[in-house]
């Protein structure tokens, strides 16, 4: 039976502290959307627990009682696959508002860029007498 090698994104003081400063960032963005984020991230966390849980069992049930533990770790596993694809969905959602957000703001100096340009033009002629 294959094994889910799941981490928790705890466990290293860096990580933990990459993991603070993320959850106080979007906290100061938007409190609702940190609290789903936790709230997600804990799911996947206990998600990982019971992984590494069914994994123990299956490991020491001994080749001839596999069987009996085989759906409870499939179903572990299932349960670790749709929380870590909903936290996948909720940071995708947020890099891709971002992305919006980011372009919005390259388009808008993109034109104060042209309009310098226009202007840099118009001034240039002034100088040169045209």
């Amino acid at each position: 039976m294959p094994s889910v090698r799941a981490q928790r994104s705890g466990g290293e003081g860096a990580v933990d502290e990459r993991e603070r400063a993320f959850v106080e960032g979007l906290r100061r963005e938007d409190p609702g959307e940190a609290d789903r984020y936790v709230t997600l991230r804990d799911a996947r966390n206990q998600a990982i627990d019971e992984v590494q849980k069914a994994q123990a069992r299956y490991g020491a049930a001994g080749p001839e009682l596999r069987g009996v533990f085989v759906q409870q770790l499939r179903d572990a596993q299932r349960r670790y696959a749709e929380r870590s694809l909903a936290l996948l969905d909720f940071l995708d959602a947020r890099e891709r508002r971002a992305l919006s957000r980011y372009q919005e703001e390259i388009a808008r100096i993109n034109r104060v860029l042209e309009e310098r340009a226009r202007s840099r033009a118009e001034l240039e002629k002034l100088l040169r007498g045209e």
